[in-house]
């Protein structure tokens, strides 16, 4: 199994920020997720919220504000222990740290089609003309955003539908999207999901693993991979699998 930092380490530093990104890499991890959204400018930026209010000292929704804009505001969110302000960062910024990473998970936010058309072939650009195709895979919860890719993009190798795959029917959706994996609940899910998607011949990520009983569930299923918060809570347990 793979543990994927989610959105960095987000319970341990801050979150989709270069300094988050940057103790994730620090901790040994060789896999992270991320989220990018479409800034004013037309720049991709990466933050998971539509708007600024959680996770910044700024107020107001993330597509009103320029890339410059959102690199000037304080993204720490309340973690303290980073001394200085970390701003929100472009993609661009973010894949020139972790660009040696061999697996990142890149999360295309909800939004409106025309912002999503936008978006969608500025990413897989940005990720084929650095030559990181092979490390990444594009993954939504949002069906539309998974269609438009497709569509736009029809050769792009690997994409994942994400949800609660509470029951077989997300398998099919996924299947009908041309999906290649499959990100489940590992609170919600179930191992005859898991089971239907490896025989649809799909890969299976899951999020998010926090706890011993996670990692449990993760193990029983044998997914593939999955997201965590807390890397440094998780990462003995996988140590103490390994051994084992």
């Amino acid at each position: 199994m793979r543990l994927l930092g989610h959105r960095g380490a987000k319970g341990e530093a801050p979150e989709n920020t270069i300094a988050g990104f940057m103790y994730a890499k620090k901790l040994g991890l060789d896999a992270l997720e991320f989220d990018v959204y479409l800034a004013k400018d037309n720049k991709l930026v990466v933050i998971h919220d539509p708007t600024l209010d959680r996770t910044t000292n700024g107020t107001g929704n993330v597509i009103d504000f320029t890339s410059t804009e959102l690199a000037l505001l304080d993204a720490r969110a309340g973690i303290t222990d980073f001394s200085l302000p970390c701003g929100v960062p472009t993609l661009n910024q973010v894949l020139d740290v972790v660009y040696d990473i061999p697996l990142m998970q890149i999360e295309i936010k909800h939004d409106n089609p025309q912002r999503l058309e936008q978006l969608i072939p500025l990413l897989v650009k940005t990720i084929e003309e650095r030559q990181m195709t092979p490390q990444v895979i594009i993954t939504s919860f949002d069906p539309t955003a998974l269609a438009i890719l497709k569509h736009m993009a029809p050769d792009y190798p690997t994409f994942s539908l994400l949800g609660a795959f509470d029951s077989i029917e997300w398998v099919d959706r996924a299947i009908a999207l041309g999906c290649t994996q499959v990100n489940v609940s590992l609170q919600k899910s179930s191992a005859e999901v898991v089971a239907a998607a490896r025989e649809a011949g799909l890969k299976v990520g899951s999020w998010v693993c926090d706890t011993p009983e996670d990692f449990a569930t993760a193990t029983k299923w044998k997914v593939d991979s999955f997201t965590c918060n807390f890397p440094s809570v998780i990462l003995p347990l996988m140590e103490t699998r390994a051994a084992n």
